[in-house]
């Protein structure tokens, strides 16, 4: 049976602050300041959320959103995303579970410093997927590009700190400094380093990409066929760090043009930096991430 393919839809008025205006948003944000996450109950499962736009989402029958493989308008059931967020919550419990569970030796032995410092890099500093440091980013962060495989990442991760949390109030001397840096890391070396300075077809690759991920193309002149020049050069101010002329800018984004920016290759001849470049230089990375993953040029 062919598998459903997994739509990604842009959550269109997620960026704007009339959002944050309504209700349900209002509602759900004090809900999640004063007990530190919003529950939502089925039949079989209790799960937490941990953002109030994750929480908009997942309970909402009629979500505003941008088709990006049609490029249409159209209204989502968030509902719908629901069930996939419970199970990778689960199977988020149970990685905790496994991997982290607590003995006595751990609890009342030497291991004990370092269970808990395992347990703070994993939870605020690892990075596990593309640019997202800790465990702990599903607090902060929610999907603006809305797919299954998005969900279940949050899910996922969900479920882990919900059993770290129940840790910490469970055995609240062992984590007495869980949320603070005093787990005898090693100083980290302090970076005295000018900014990088990219160069043009490195900017230039970024515009490509973000226009990519939001389902647009480079600029054309519709009556001459050709690319449209002026809007280009125009653009080249969307980058508040490029610091070269306009018509340079121009000429980096058709030469970056003949390379087959599906081929991770032709991306390395651009630039040996080229992802480190795009997600400084991106000015919306979080769609811009989700894009190259789903052309499979990162990993998650």
């Amino acid at each position: 049976m062919k598998q459903k393919k997994d739509i990604r839809f842009w959550l269109t008025t997620f960026s704007e602050e009339q959002e944050q205006t309504k209700h349900e948003y209002k509602s759900f944000k004090r809900e999640i300041e004063n007990n530190g996450c919003f529950k939502v109950k089925t039949e079989t499962d209790t799960v937490k959320i941990y953002t109030p736009e994750l929480a908009v989402i997942l309970t909402s029958k009629e979500l505003p959103s941008l088709n990006m493989d049609t490029q249409t308008e159209t209204n989502i059931n968030g509902w719908e995303y629901l069930k996939t967020y419970i199970e990778a919550y689960k199977e988020g419990e149970q990685y905790f579970e496994t991997e982290f569970k607590v003995s006595p030796n751990t609890l009342y032995g030497a291991n004990a410093e370092q269970y808990v410092r395992d347990i703070h890099l994993n939870f605020f500093q690892v990075q596990h997927t593309g640019t997202n440091e800790g465990w702990s980013y599903v607090k902060k962060q929610y999907p603006i590009i809305l797919t299954h495989k998005a969900v279940k990442e949050f899910g996922y991760y969900s479920g882990i700190v919900n059993k770290v949390e129940e840790q910490v109030k469970k055995y609240p001397r062992l984590f007495a400094t869980f949320d603070k840096c005093e787990h005898n890391l090693p100083p980290q070396p302090i970076d005295e380093q000018k900014p990088i300075k990219y160069g043009a077809k490195e900017y230039a690759l970024t515009y490509i990409f973000d226009l990519y991920a939001i389902g647009q193309q480079v600029p054309i002149n519709r009556v001459e066929g050709s690319f449209d020049a002026k809007k280009i050069k125009q653009d080249a101010s969307k980058f508040p760090m490029y610091d070269k002329a306009p018509d340079t800018f121009y000429r980096a984004v058709k030469s970056v043009l003949e390379y087959d920016l599906n081929k991770p290759t032709d991306l390395q001849n651009i630039s040996k930096d080229w992802l480190n470049a795009v997600r400084n230089l991106s000015t919306n990375w979080v769609i811009t991430e989700q894009y190259l993953k789903d052309k499979n040029l990162i990993g998650e």
